[in-house]
């Protein structure tokens, strides 16, 4: 395993991995997103629940990570923040889920609405 230890990150981003979902029924925030650490010009990866950031700019950050083809993946577990005052803090959701997304979002229509533009 490789490591990554006490560093402060470059550049964080996070981008939706699931199939999109209006507010009304119940938004992105709990969707699977792909988050993007940048440390030392290097690029690093995980999958997580949520659209929280991990790690932020003040935050000194280890973890270790995997290696498969060109793609640097965090393993989510070993992932560890420390704050500006030195205390470690646990951020994001780390929860994870059976089933994900597959169903496309339907217009705010009814059935018999929809057939008729048909």
């Amino acid at each position: 395993m490789n490591k990554i230890t006490n560093k402060k990150i470059e550049n964080y981003s996070k981008y939706l991995k699931e199939k999109s979902r209006p507010p009304s029924r119940g938004g992105n925030t709990n969707a699977l997103h792909a988050h993007y650490l940048a440390v030392d010009g290097e690029s690093y990866s995980f999958l997580a629940l949520g659209s929280q950031q991990w790690v932020f700019k003040t935050d000194l950050v280890s973890f270790e990570y995997e290696i498969k083809g060109t793609y640097k993946n965090i393993l989510v577990d070993t992932l560890k923040t420390v704050d500006k005052n030195g205390n470690e803090v646990v951020r994001g959701n780390r929860g994870f889920k059976h089933q994900l997304r597959t169903a496309d979002a339907r217009m705010p229509v009814s059935r018999r609405e929809m057939n008729s533009f048909k």
